[in-house]
């Protein structure tokens, strides 16, 4: 079996050494450096070329952005998870662009950590869902404020390739519906409702939920503040 190497960075050392104990007792995920730096963990990422770093609740969360940045710089096969004490939109979104395929708020239990650091060495996104839904009720009127923030018909978004009944779809995945759910909730078969999954995943390019949410974001922040 081969496993997920992962490397852990927090300045903190109970943290590093309660997730490494976390981490190291799965079979499948091996811990191959604990760093208490950024130039630590941006170093140890270039020779030891781990599948994913975690980057701790210890940091602040400029000095959490940075270590993100130095360690893609290392590795662009690199998967970052940012754990964060306090998710916010605006540092959810900054991490994203400087790499972070994970970001995820405070106190997660045991299980849903490892499943995290699992998805993000599977090639997957994680999201915390509190940001989800933030995110989401910023999107469901971007279509309109784009036109008005960019004054041009040239520059689109992700969603403006969605068709509106594809984007309440989208919506609904967001919030962790499943297809019989949104069904329902849309007074539509699960067939055409499992259909619109499909479209919205092959218009957006991605092969998940998370990754549609996250195609969105492919966007100018400004244009994700409320319309006035």
């Amino acid at each position: 079996m081969r496993k997920t190497r992962v490397l852990i960075a927090d300045p903190a050392e109970p943290a590093r050494q309660g997730l490494r104990g976390l981490l190291s007792a799965q079979a499948d995920l091996e811990v191959v450096a604990s760093c208490r730096t950024i130039e630590q963990a941006a170093a140890e990422s270039a020779a030891r070329s781990p599948t994913v770093v975690l980057v701790g609740y210890g940091f602040s969360a400029a000095q959490r952005l940075e270590a993100v940045r130095r360690i893609v710089e290392e590795g662009h096969s690199i998967a970052v998870l940012a754990l964060t004490g306090y998710p916010e939109l605006e540092t959810f979104l900054s991490s994203v662009r400087a790499g972070a395929h994970g970001y995820l708020g405070a106190s997660p239990d045991a299980s849903g950590l490892v499943n995290a650091v699992r998805t993000l060495g599977a090639g997957g996104c994680v999201v915390e869902p509190s940001i989800l839904r933030e995110l989401f009720a910023y999107l469901s009127g971007l279509g309109a404020a784009i036109g008005r923030a960019t004054g041009s018909a040239e520059r689109t978004s992700p969603l403006e390739r969605l068709s509106p009944r594809e984007r309440e779809v989208l919506r609904l995945l967001a919030k962790g519906k499943g297809n019989k759910e949104i069904a329902s909730l849309l007074w539509i078969s699960a067939g055409t409702a499992k259909t619109h999954v499909r479209h919205i995943f092959k218009k957006l390019k991605v092969s998940d939920r998370t990754g549609a949410v996250l195609a969105a974001l492919d966007i100018d922040p400004s244009q994700l503040l409320p319309a006035a």
